[in-house]
């Protein structure tokens, strides 16, 4: 059985990495200030910035197989504390990949779209990046440290959307809370993106760690809408008036000089190594509705501590 260890294990994608695998692999769930309560997941509670600590873990563990999911993700977050975002985002990804490549452990590092200027998508991964943001510019140097200390780890860019323990994480339950208390929300319509499904994400990761990927991969939805259309199919989806959403322009804001527009991913590299197109934002959707019913958004509520 594979030894998974999953740093930012109760972040919103690294909570799904956890709860997903627990069944076919043996895991370790790296957390810090919140807790997770699953049968059957190893907590391993450390401070990424402690390199000393996280060597130890390493030689103890010896984890196969890493999904490094943990950063300072929020763009305001990361304005206003640039030293622990490069503190997160950059040497804690370079200790980490050190680990895995000393270790001979898998690596997948999870970046961001943000890393490019929003000017001129869709992007394939050989396109210049143009980071706008602290949080951007972090994430495209920890691509860089991820793959100079560790040649052979997989970097995927992404964007994902779905379910989580405090039910406030994601841009699509912000858009359901908004609807289900009869409020409009604004939607950008300069606002472009090729957002996966968490759960989605995971799976693709896997697969295509497991098929021997390396480098750069864009690792998002097969096609691409603006935030306005993904607040409309979120509507339509979750039965509620799409005329809750309100058209606006993300370039009439302030906010705009740290926000790239049209950030969506080209995934022909992906589909082609892997035999497949990932799934669709409309496949995400269906399957992020089917989790509400099955009792899948409940299991991460009751298994997320702390949020």
């Amino acid at each position: 059985m594979t030894r998974l260890l999953v740093t930012g294990a109760t972040g919103l994608l690294g909570h799904v990495c956890t709860l997903d695998n627990v069944d076919t692999a043996e895991v370790y769930a790296v957390v810090h200030t919140r807790r997770l309560d699953i049968p059957g997941v190893t907590p391993v509670a450390v401070d990424l910035r402690d390199a000393a600590r996280l060597r130890g873990i390493w030689t103890e563990l010896r984890p196969d197989l890493v999904l490094h999911t943990a950063a300072l993700a929020s763009i305001d977050a990361c304005e206003q504390q640039p030293d622990a975002a490069y503190e997160l985002n950059v040497e804690a990804t370079r200790t980490v990949a050190r680990l895995c490549a000393e270790h001979r452990s898998r690596l997948v590092h999870v970046s961001t779209d943000a890393v490019f200027d929003g000017m001129s998508g869709p992007y394939v991964e050989t396109d210049p990046v143009g980071p706008r943001s602290v949080y951007a510019r972090t994430k495209e140097e920890a691509e860089r440290v991820a793959l100079d200390e560790h040649p052979t780890a997989l970097v995927a860019r992404t964007n994902f959307f779905g379910w989580s323990a405090s039910g406030t994480r994601s841009l699509a339950e912000f858009f359901v809370n908004a609807f289900a208390r009869g409020d409009q929300v604004d939607g950008f319509t300069d606002v472009e993106f090729s957002s996966l499904y968490h759960r989605d994400l995971v799976g693709l990761l896997l697969a295509a760690s497991d098929s021997g990927l390396t480098g750069l991969h864009h690792v998002a939805s097969s096609d691409a809408m603006s935030k306005f259309e993904f607040g409309q199919a979120v509507a339509r989806a979750f039965g509620y008036d799409e005329s809750l959403v309100v058209a606006r322009r993300i370039s009439d804001l302030d906010q705009a000089d740290t926000r790239s527009a049209r950030l969506t991913l080209d995934t022909d590299k992906l589909a082609a190594a892997l035999g497949r197109p990932p799934p669709t934002f409309a496949d995400g959707l269906a399957r992020m509705r089917a989790d509400l019913h099955s009792g899948y958004a409940d299991a991460l509520r009751r298994t997320g501590k702390g949020e």
